[in-house]
């Protein structure tokens, strides 16, 4: 079962269980950053559901989301999934 949360502002996922976020930016842009040590296999889904120019960025904390420290979310309906390797992070 995933959990699903919706999220307003700057976050970090503490656990696996962390799974599906919804962000809403309607207030100002803000940052997920993802775990310092996740573990392989972890996987995370973000959707931006708000209709503003606010974007989500999403950070790796040291760990590359398909090559690059970060990737954002900058419309409403944008979404990744995002799976780490034991080395990196990956779009799915």
């Amino acid at each position: 079962i995933n959990s699903i949360q919706t999220k307003t502002t700057t976050y970090n996922p503490v656990t696996i269980n962390d799974n599906v976020l919804l962000c809403d930016a309607t207030s100002a842009a803000f940052t997920i950053t993802l775990p310092a040590a996740p573990a392989t296999g972890e996987k995370h889904t973000f959707k931006k559901i708000d209709s503003s120019v606010n974007a989500i960025t999403i950070g790796g904390n040291g760990k590359n989301i398909d090559g690059a420290a970060s990737t954002t979310l900058p419309a409403q309906w944008n979404a990744i999934t995002i799976i780490y390797d034991s080395a990196a992070w990956y779009i799915i």
